[in-house]
């Protein structure tokens, strides 16, 4: 039997099976040299043979050995983990690059698991904890999506900067965040109502950000940083078409490491899929520095903020009304498999959701970025918290990156535009605090002050190692 599909049926069988139960089963030598036997066949020959299955083989502690054999026979087919093998499941490997997964007749997706949660519980609680291999189930399989990333396309090595015998983890991914909207005038608002409920559409100023996206990708190619990422209400498919244009004329130069580029979120329809009905989306595009045409992600925002009047009376902004976003509301999940990660794009709201968080866990995305048009961000904010339970929940790595619209300072200093949220690359011993967990970025020029001018604020970097 095709070993991926085999796991998949097994992990099916046994998810319900208490956690404490499993402990004691994995601690019998007859589990164990199970275990030892199915990972020796499947290594050797890539399928497993019948007799290990159902039903054939029924004792569930003896079921359980078989599918911890397959974990481990089964990493072999991972080029991301690093795992050198005979070349025997080099088909799964194929298979995975090439539809996203490694399971083939069975439903759901089959992954490697790339995070682990950041608790200092070591007493495993499900049968997740037991494996390195992670199963989707559906229907959350249904609206994820993902593509491996091409090597041409990938970012940079960091594996090739250690150097032999080097113990370390390899070194972060460094991100670099520009808040590129600098004043009201940047974004335009467009109102609408539909019977007595109010609804709101926000773009960026298209004509007015023009000349400034040279500037900002100047910014990006100085900072240092493999991904740069602009805020939300950035994009629209003029400035897309400006973007697309300057990338394929202008080389990335020598010293510059800049290789993805999230260029906000705004109302696209010039790449992706179009609504269902004549609402504007909001979509993030991530685009490649060289100016490869195609995207390599579109995600759109599901859930719209609701302004609410005391909102727009916080942010000193009249709508008229309490007013929704008016959005589609899809579910679609668009994730990148890199080797330095597993990638994905919440838009602001979403990431405050549990029924999106629940995405982020369930295919256990190592690094989220999040454009948001906000007010000012701090350690204790919204985005800080909804980021903490996602690092904690999964170990995934979460950055927000805020514009300047709303609000430029907070109690009288510069607002941090990025915030990252995310630990240690293994459990800690001691639980995480939110100075753990949670560092604020805002302009690291020194004097930062109301007369300093706001769009040279809109496009300084903030850089920071993810």
């Amino acid at each position: 039997m095709d070993p991926a599909d085999a796991f998949v049926n097994l992990y099916d069988s046994l998810c319900w099976v208490d956690a404490d139960l499993l402990t004691a089963w994995s601690e019998t030598e007859e589990v164990q040299e199970i275990a030892g036997r199915v990972r020796l066949e499947v290594e050797v020959t890539n399928v497993l043979g019948s007799w290990w299955m159902p039903p054939n083989l029924s004792d569930k502690s003896q079921l359980f050995g078989v599918l911890l054999g397959l974990d481990l026979a089964l990493l072999h087919a991972s080029k991301q983990l690093g795992y050198l093998g005979s070349g025997v499941l080099d088909d799964l490997m194929v298979r995975l690059t090439q539809t996203g997964r490694l399971n083939d007749q069975t439903s759901g997706l089959l992954l490697f698991r790339r995070t682990s949660w950041l608790r200092p519980n070591e007493d495993r609680e499900y049968l997740d904890g037991f494996l390195n291999l992670l199963r989707v189930p559906p229907p959350l399989s249904t609206d994820v999506h993902i593509e491996f990333v091409p090597e041409a396309y990938d970012l940079p090595d960091r594996e090739a900067l250690h150097k032999p015998g080097d113990l370390d983890p390899p070194p972060p991914v460094t991100v670099a965040q520009l808040p590129f909207l600098a004043e009201r005038d940047d974004v335009e608002w467009t109102l609408t109502e539909t019977g007595r409920q109010g609804f709101y559409t926000v773009g960026p100023a298209s004509e007015r950000l023009r000349p400034r996206v040279r500037d900002a990708l100047d910014a990006l190619d100085s900072s240092g940083a493999a991904i740069g990422f602009l805020p939300e209400a950035s994009l629209d498919d003029e400035l897309l078409m400006v973007w697309r244009e300057l990338l394929k004329n202008t080389p990335r130069p020598d010293k510059s490491s800049l290789t993805w580029l999230l260029l906000g979120s705004g109302p696209v329809l010039s790449v992706g899929s179009q609504p269902h009905t004549d609402r504007l989306t909001n979509r993030a595009v991530v685009l490649h520095r060289n100016g490869r045409d195609r995207p390599l992600l579109i995600q759109d925002k599901a859930s719209g903020f609701c302004f609410t009047t005391q909102k727009q009376e916080d942010f000193k902004l009249d709508l008229g009304c309490k007013r929704d976003e008016r959005i589609p509301h899809s579910r679609a999940v668009a994730l990148l498999e890199s080797r330095s990660g597993r990638f994905g794009v919440q838009i602001c709201e979403d990431l405050n959701r549990l029924e999106h968080q629940q995405y982020v866990v369930a295919a256990g995305v190592t690094h989220l970025l999040v454009p948001v048009l906000a007010g000012a961000m701090w350690p204790g904010g919204w985005q800080a918290n909804a980021g903490q339970q996602l690092a904690l929940a999964t170990g995934s790595k979460i950055a927000v990156g805020n514009s300047l619209v709303l609000e430029r300072f907070f109690e009288d200093k510069s607002a941090p535009t990025l915030l990252t949220i995310g630990g240690p690359a293994s459990p800690p011993s001691e639980y995480l605090s939110t100075d753990d967990l949670v560092r604020g970025y805002p302009n690291p020029v020194a004097t930062v002050s109301e007369a300093s001018e706001a769009i040279d604020d809109a496009l300084t970097a903030r850089v920071a190692d993810w």
